[in-house]
């Protein structure tokens, strides 16, 4: 149990920092403190399943990838061999065809979040202070 603690620590830590994220901006997108995460990553406590399932999501990742039961990959790294294959080769271009590459790739991603994004719907005035009080 102990080294599964301490893998999960470290994968944590690797995977927030290959998203880009500080322990302040990853805790504010799963509802911990930067202290909490700062306790996983160091292997002090180990957080319950509901924020492991949540710190999988924001990091875009399986559970066991936090786990290390996959050595960190995305479930679409494990289930799309040609593509990471295709990745491989990419890194092998000169860097100007990289860059372009890597701009293609912001559009696609751009393209495909502005296509799951919904407009929300006006609340009307009433439905706005209701939701206030909620609050």
């Amino acid at each position: 149990m102990q080294n599964i603690t301490k893998t999960f620590g470290e994968n944590l830590r690797r995977l927030r920092i290959d998203k880009g994220l500080t322990q302040t901006e990853l805790g504010d997108k799963v509802g911990l403190s930067k202290r909490m995460i700062v306790h996983y990553e160091k292997h002090i406590k180990r957080p319950p399943g509901d924020k492991l399932i949540l710190l999988a999501k924001v990091l875009n990742v399986a559970v066991d990838a936090l786990l290390n039961e996959n050595n960190g990959t995305s479930e679409e790294d494990r289930t799309d061999p040609l593509f990471s294959r295709k990745l491989e080769k990419a890194k092998r271009l000169p860097a100007s065809d990289r860059e372009l590459l890597a701009s293609m790739i912001d559009t696609m991603i751009r393209k495909s979040d502005m296509q799951i994004k919904r407009p929300r719907k006006h609340k009307t005035t009433q439905q706005a202070a209701n939701h206030q009080r909620k609050r």
